[in-house]
């Protein structure tokens, strides 16, 4: 039995999330349906990570096993001839026996895409959070560095509360300018599910003014003030661009 590793890009928009749901369309869903079709084997799709409703990917990974012999080259033009166009399979190889998608990722990383000016182009709204304001970038910069280190994420993840470990270790936090384009990118060892749309949903609420850097350092050192985040930013301007193994 082979284990098989893909590299996966998709565009969210038409999609309940990454994890499979027996009476909604999903990634994985998707995927591993038409694996069925081509090999006749019922196979698990281990996604690196559970991308919500609405959220995009440049760089998802997940991994399966395969009792056939079919051919890798003709299983990643078959799939690839019978997904959606808003699906696609980057890169197919076999890889080690013990590998997983999931529990071997070392980090993942994360984008999410702000669009300040006051028109938006119908060719970016669903890649983008459309906030057309001026933002304190300067505070808003200055904050992102507070996320980096090991924290308690508990509020920024509400349903994980006294359920499971909320401690995260974020390896980098920052934003990038491009004109009326801001883009924050965030690296770390795992996520917990709403983390970096309440992250970017904070710092936008810095950038507004609404919040100051003191409250984001206060909620990062107290995890029961879940008080001070911020509404949920929506899920078109989230990207998952990256595992590192």
């Amino acid at each position: 039995m082979r284990n098989l590793k893909l590299t996966i890009e998709y565009e969210g928009t038409n999609y309940h999330g990454w994890q499979f749901q027996p009476n909604s369309t999903t990634i994985q869903g998707v995927i591993q349906e038409k694996i069925l079709t081509i090999t006749g084997e019922k196979i698990k799709l281990i996604g690196a990570g559970r991308t919500d409703a609405g959220v995009h990917a440049t760089g998802q990974v997940a991994s399966f096993r395969l009792k056939g012999d079919i051919p890798l080259p003709n299983l990643w033009k078959g799939l690839n001839s019978l997904l959606p166009r808003d699906i696609r399979i980057t890169e197919l190889e076999q890889v080690e026996d013990r590998f997983h998608a999931r529990y071997h990722a070392k980090s993942k990383e994360y984008k999410y895409q702000i669009f300040t000016g006051k028109v938006l182009s119908p060719f970016l709204h669903r890649y983008v959070y459309h906030l057309p304001l001026k933002l304190n970038l300067k505070e808003m910069f200055h904050a992102a560095e507070f996320f980096v280190g090991k924290h308690d994420f508990t509020p920024f993840s509400p349903a994980v509360r006294g359920k499971k470990n909320a401690i995260r270790e974020v390896f980098s936090s920052s934003f990038i300018q491009q004109k009326e384009m801001l883009i924050y990118r965030i690296r770390a060892n795992g996520f917990l599910q709403y983390m970096t749309r309440n992250t970017v949903g904070s710092l936008i609420e810095v950038g507004k003014g609404n919040l100051t850097t003191e409250n984001l350092q206060e909620v990062l050192k107290n995890p029961n003030r879940s008080d001070l985040v911020a509404p949920t930013a929506p899920p078109q301007g989230l990207f998952l661009i990256k595992i590192e193994y």
